[in-house]
């Protein structure tokens, strides 16, 4: 009791609990309107939409996370507020560049792309994704600036407008019949609603941002070059890796069946997103600040593996007992099938969320080259698991699995590295 004691009064005074709560909670509420209505949109928008939905967001994901070169992690470790502001504009410029890339692709090749992906009906969606590729990478590189300057209640309301948008959006088109498209539309949409909230923080600084030079912002792109050199790779086959799933369900099985998988995948990810990223956020300023001042960041560390691992623990023991049955009584009967495969991808992502708050450890130390080897080791690890479903003739639930018992193991090896990083030692 008298660790349990303290343990509580540890929680009450700190200032990472302080703003682990703000970030949390936020989304926690940006997650309520979604949650809320996500019992009717299961019952106007059928599997197929939903797969259609997840397919879309594959390729959203995937683009997105290269269109700010990883610049916006960089962000955070200069000590003048002026680079700051700086690093927000070269991630927004690079975000610009891969949006009008991606414009280009897709007026091109949006038909092909769309019968490559097993939903020939998804090509007239793929005109949308410039726009949402614009929207996701504003949105992650003013993230980071208000994360910078410690606005996490801005951060807060911006995911509040987020999802509630988006969300709001979705259910409008589907009370209106125009279930085609209705829930990639809401979506689409979503992010843009978050910068409005985002952006006001950094138009504070007009000064500095009309003040910015192009020699002074190319010297400053040099500076931390390693980040599109390695870290936007890295994060794009982390990202490949959890959403060429996707397509991969879409070819092999159904588009029904990536329906029922991305519902599964989505909601499972609740946890992560309402807890772990709050932590994430929180955990990136401070270690920053200790590698500065001590050249290690281990206490700070194995203080979010504690915390984490208690909410993994509580998180994996409820879910395996009950998530099926919560499954169809929130979606439906027609959504049993999600709730079977959550219950099946639920250690995978009791493990990641911990491991994943804890992997900003390799961009705090800025070891971008050893962050890539990782993530082409995770997406081998994928394309395993998806070559062996394949060759073997596996069921979906066989090979999910598979696929979470080999990505699990590779996640508790990842944690093991990142932990010898914080040491800073190598």
């Amino acid at each position: 009791m008298g660790k349990l004691k303290t343990f509580i009064e540890e929680i009450k005074s700190s200032e990472f609990f302080k703003n682990v709560f703000i970030l949390s909670s936020g989304t926690a509420l940006a997650q309520l309107i979604p949650v809320m209505i996500a019992p009717i949109l299961s019952r106007i928008y059928s599997p197929e939409e939903f797969g259609r939905l997840a397919l879309y967001l594959a390729i959203i994901q995937i683009l997105g996370s290269l269109s700010t070169g990883r610049y916006e992690l960089a962000i955070l470790l200069p000590k003048e507020e002026k680079k700051g502001v700086q690093l927000t504009l070269i991630s927004i410029f690079f975000t610009v560049v891969v949006s009008f890339i991606s414009l280009i692709v897709v007026l091109v090749y949006n038909t092909e792309l769309a019968v490559l992906l097993g939903d020939p009906k998804l090509d007239v969606w793929l005109y949308l994704v410039p726009v949402s590729v614009l929207m996701v990478g504003v949105f992650n590189a003013l993230n980071y600036y208000n994360t910078r300057v410690k606005k996490f209640k801005n951060i807060a309301r911006a995911n509040i407008y987020k999802s509630s948008g988006g969300g709001v959006v979705q259910l409008v088109l589907g009370g209106l019949k125009l279930t085609s498209g209705g829930l990639i539309l809401g979506q689409t949409l979503s992010h843009f609603f978050g910068n409005i909230r985002l952006s006001k923080t950094l138009l504070e600084n007009k000064k500095t941002i009309l003040d910015s030079k192009i020699p002074e912002l190319k010297d400053l792109a040099k500076r931390y070059i390693d980040f599109p050199k390695f870290s936007m790779w890295g994060i794009f086959l982390n990202s490949l890796s959890a959403n060429v799933i996707n397509m991969f369900v879409s070819r092999v099985f159904s588009l029904s069946t990536v329906g029922f998988y991305s519902l599964a995948y989505r909601y499972l990810g609740l946890p992560s997103t309402l807890v772990g990223n709050a932590f994430s956020q929180v955990y990136m300023v401070e270690a920053s600040e200790s590698r500065r001042k001590k050249g290690n960041a281990k206490e700070e560390f194995l203080g979010v593996l504690k915390k984490l691992s208690v909410v993994s623990l509580l998180f994996l023991i409820i879910g395996v007992f009950f998530v099926e049955e919560v499954f169809v009584i929130v979606f439906g009967e027609e959504w049993r099938f999600s709730g079977k495969y959550a219950r099946i991808l639920i250690p995978l992502f009791a493990i990641r969320l911990v491991v994943t708050a804890l992997s900003v450890t390799f961009s705090v130390f800025e070891k971008q080259r050893e962050s890539l080897i990782w993530n082409i080791i995770l997406v081998a690890a994928s394309i395993f698991a998806m070559i062996i479903s394949y060759l073997c003739n596996m069921e979906m639930t066989l090979f999910l699995y598979l696929y979470s018992a080999t990505l699990s193991v590779f996640y508790l090896v990842l944690l093991y590295r990142a932990y010898k990083i914080s040491k800073g030692t190598n």
